[in-house]
């Protein structure tokens, strides 16, 4: 699905970009635009899922782009931000059809319980007709079947919907030719044949039932598994589980593997992830658990490699504990990633900042470096580093200030400029807090040890 971000401040759009993991709701595409207008452009031009937006901005606000989707019956479902002094518009907006309103600063919690709701209306709005097939992703259709996270599988809900009332087959083939492969393509159909895979030697597939029979007489060799409803999610699960991995899981299995946890994506870290691994006792669980990594990988990783994934779930997942390590690396390295942009924009600043001790540093000065709101920037680095952004300055600038008091014979006075303090009694009543002694008994100990 696509996301649209419109708010004429590039720190807000920045800043909505990198606050969720939009992959976790389904989101594969974002687009940011300071320009309302361009922006209206693209609403007609493109399909855009979802909109979020900013409701005053010059030229073209947020309820004008309201009333063009209303106008042109756009499909596109819209969330809008205001401040608490547009709360009459905020309104307006509602009846024109926006689904939530969100009040700046943008709260991350608000920010996910509206994109729950416009994804929950998506999937309720959606005709079957419309899907597009030539977006289908098999394995992440597959994924979202087996997947222990409702929410995601949302997304898929279409493509079950129009293959309601179909019944199909798990289909195995050992050894198998390229022609064999052509065969079973080519019978499933231009669509369905993204739901066939190979690993190393052997092919795997969903097919449907009807082909399933005609397989079987013009190959012979095919394994096939009992029929099943695809819209049946824990049937589903039972036979896929079942046939291909020999393991008998019931809905159960899954409310005991994650006790009542969210997704791997909420997870914080791998090591999180590892713990709870360990903590799980029956293989079952384990491929249970192991098969929702697998999924929060392929959906989360932009170059995502199918041919990786579907050995893990069709070779390697059969040995859980050899997969376990590979799998918590990959995660490990996507949360790497995925805090670069983040930690680039805090290094950037942290690095001006021990570089200018001098300036006043506010908050507005700071921003500006960021290209970020200052409210933004100061929930952001508190967020990444623990640490409020005064305090790291009054650390920075007082460690500063003792390496002067050890290194030079500047006065105390001149020290207390250089780092950003214009009254010297002040600098030195903090660096008697800090250090336990001032500045002169300071100079004088390190001189005498």
């Amino acid at each position: 699905m696509r996301l649209l971000i419109v708010d004429d401040g590039h720190y807000v759009v920045e800043y909505m970009k990198h606050l969720l993991d939009w992959n976790t709701f389904g989101i594969d595409q974002i687009e940011t635009m300071t320009n309302s207008i361009e922006a209206r452009d693209m609403l007609t031009q493109n399909h855009i899922d979802i909109l979020i937006t900013d409701i005053r901005m010059p030229e073209v606000s947020g309820i004008d782009l309201l009333q063009h989707i209303h106008q042109h019956n756009l499909s596109t479902k819209v969330i809008i931000l205001s401040g608490y002094s547009e709360f009459e518009y905020a309104q307006q907006g509602i009846r024109l059809g926006a689904l939530d309103y969100l009040l700046k600063p943008v709260d991350k919690d608000d920010v996910e319980k509206a994109m729950s709701k416009a994804i929950s209306n998506i999937t309720k709005t959606r005709p079957a007709q419309s899907i597009a097939w030539e977006n289908f992703d098999g394995l992440a259709f597959l994924l979202s079947l087996l997947g222990h996270n409702e929410t995601l599988s949302k997304e898929y809900e279409g493509y079950a919907a129009f293959l309601r009332g179909r019944r199909f087959c798990c289909l195995k083939l050992e050894s198998f030719s390229q022609e064999h492969e052509s065969v079973i393509k080519h019978a499933v159909g231009d669509n369905l044949d993204r739901l066939v895979w190979v690993a190393g030697t052997r092919l795997f597939a969903l097919v449907p039932e009807e082909t399933a029979g005609e397989l079987t007489i013009e190959l012979g060799e095919v394994v096939l598994s009992l029929p099943f409803l695809m819209t049946d999610r824990n049937v589903t699960r039972q036979v896929f589980y079942s046939f291909f991995l020999k393991e008998d899981v019931y809905s159960e299995d899954f409310i005991r593997t994650f006790n009542h946890s969210s997704s791997c994506g909420d997870w914080e870290s791998a090591g999180n992830i590892l713990k709870k691994y360990d903590q799980i006792c029956l293989r079952k669980q384990k491929v249970i658990f192991l098969m929702e990594t697998i999924r929060y990988v392929y959906l989360t990783e932009q170059d995502r490699d199918t041919s990786e994934t579907v050995d893990w779930i069709f070779n390697q997942l059969r040995h859980p504990d050899e997969l376990s390590s590979t799998l918590m690396d990959r995660v490990s390295r996507i949360r790497n990633n995925k805090q670069m942009s983040i930690q680039t924009i805090v290094d950037k600043v942290q690095t001006y900042i021990e570089e200018h001790l001098s300036h006043g540093l506010s908050l507005d000065e700071l921003g500006k470096v960021a290209h970020l709101h200052p409210v933004y920037f100061s929930k952001l680095f508190k967020q990444e580093t623990g640490e409020n952004v005064s305090n790291y300055i009054s650390r920075k600038r007082l460690e500063k200030a003792s390496q002067l008091l050890q290194d030079s014979e500047l006065r105390v006075a001149d020290i207390a400029q250089m780092v950003g303090y214009r009254k010297n009694q002040y600098f030195i009543q903090l660096f008697k807090v800090e250090y336990g002694v001032t500045p002169y008994q300071y100079r004088r100990n390190m001189i005498h040890q």
